[in-house]
């Protein structure tokens, strides 16, 4: 009835203010009406919710459930981050509940704007970064029975540094489908 849909609405603006609601029977609805609507906008989350990146509380309903945020000062590495992301969804996105973030990629003046739920992953580059604005790299996940450390080291480990893996001239084999010496 209209006074039950009117209640489920409100607490939903709770939720999410800026998120549209379509009503439909049956879940009949032009994919047009939700596809490419542009609904993610940074400026407006962070407005609704000045922890998007920060703090996040501990969920009250189980304690299996916890988050976990981590900050890296500096650029990443986006190679090596795709690469752990990949093998994380992989190995790990039954128990990711959301995950969400801001990179600092090098060579990109743009911010990387990524978000997910379990295996499913976006990114997108969106706004610039301020000529006096710190570049740091947040990530936070929200999940079941999380390894903290597992995680920020992960995600540590994609830092960008300046650093060789190896020293000049060294013998290496390069991974092409086969190892292959370099």
């Amino acid at each position: 009835d209209e006074s039950e849909l009117e209640e489920i609405e409100k607490r939903l603006r709770g939720l999410n203010p800026q998120a549209p609601i379509l009503r439909t029977q049956n879940s009949q609805i032009s994919p047009k009406e939700l596809l490419n609507v542009g609904a993610f906008d940074l400026g407006k989350i962070l407005e609704f919710d000045p922890f998007f990146l920060g703090e996040v509380k501990q969920p009250k309903h189980d304690n299996a459930v916890s988050s976990i945020s981590a900050k890296i000062e500096g650029d990443v590495n986006i190679s090596m981050l795709s690469t752990w992301i990949s093998s994380l969804l992989r190995d790990k996105g039954e128990i990711l509940y959301r995950y969400k973030g801001i990179i600092a990629v090098k060579g990109k003046n743009e911010k990387l704007v990524f978000q997910g739920v379990g295996h499913f992953f976006s990114s997108t580059f969106q706004g610039q970064w301020k000529e006096d604005e710190a570049r740091e790299s947040t990530f936070v996940f929200i999940g079941k029975d999380l390894d903290t450390e597992h995680l920020k080291k992960g995600f540590m480990a994609c830092r960008q540094t300046d650093e060789l893996r190896f020293p000049i001239g060294t013998k290496v084999e390069a991974n092409i489908g086969t190892y292959t010496k370099g």
